[in-house]
């Protein structure tokens, strides 16, 4: 996380370069919460889609590029055709409404909150996130754990790729039988035994230079009104959207 100064200042200005004016990390967060909390207890697909659009306008006009956005979100859809479909059709034809507009509420919730979600984590450094968690007052060993894992989750990546173009080059063809099974299970295996080497490794490493369990962090930055405006337009927005189903409702 934060190194001293330096780090800091480079971690601004790379914030200032992509996004404009920064937005302080806290509020982003508790703004990103109370959202999509809020939208999760929306029932009417009416406003949900109020919510989403919202949200995809706020994104864009945050730096989200559509073309990015809309490649995340397409990761999304093989995930909600499985949780979708056996809703729909578990009933059989024709399709009862109620189940259409649970279905309806579902994505628009799930989408939604992707959207945000998105958003939070756009042009932010994890290490900035991970901070401000901590200022939140959140265990520095659960922000250390989720940092080591997001840091080292690519090299395990990078580990099964290179794999995976070495059983290519051999041409290894990925039939479901008792040889590719047991390809298979060596590969898992000598993944395993390597992170655990790795985990030894970067611990010794660490451990030798005085880590304790926790990476240092620096001082909080000052919230600026800005923040506090931006914090307040999804919260405003939200807090009417949950004041007018309880009208309509």
């Amino acid at each position: 996380m934060g190194h001293g100064n330096h780090d800091r200042a480079l971690k601004d200005q790379h914030a200032i370069n992509n996004a404009g004016l920064p937005w302080e990390p806290r509020t982003k967060l508790i703004a990103g919460l109370i959202f999509i909390l809020g939208v999760v207890s929306l029932q009417s697909p009416l406003l949900l889609t109020a919510a989403f659009i919202f949200a995809l306008c706020f994104a864009l006009i945050g730096g989200l590029a559509l073309s990015q956005l809309l490649r995340r979100l397409a990761l999304l859809l093989p995930l909600l055709a499985l949780m979708s479909l056996p809703l729909l059709f578990s009933t059989g034809l024709p399709l009862p409404p109620d189940r259409v507009e649970m279905v309806l509420r579902l994505s628009l919730k799930v989408l939604t909150a992707m959207t945000f979600t998105l958003f939070v984590f756009n042009n932010q450094p994890i290490e900035n996130l991970l901070e401000a968690l901590e200022h939140l007052r959140m265990p520095a060993v659960v922000t250390t754990i989720i940092y080591l894992a997001y840091r080292y989750g690519f090299l395990f990546i990078h580990e099964v790729q290179t794999m995976m173009r070495a059983l290519i080059a051999r041409l290894f063809e990925g039939r479901i039988s008792r040889t590719s099974l047991a390809v298979y299970g060596e590969i898992a295996g000598g993944l395993f035994i390597k992170s655990l080497n790795r985990s030894e490794t970067v611990y010794r490493a660490m451990a030798s230079r005085g880590f304790q369990g926790s990476l240092p962090i620096g001082p909080p930055r000052r919230i600026l009104s800005r923040d506090l405006i931006r914090a307040a337009l999804p919260l405003f927005l939200i807090t009417i959207l949950l004041a007018a189903e309880k009208v309509v409702l």
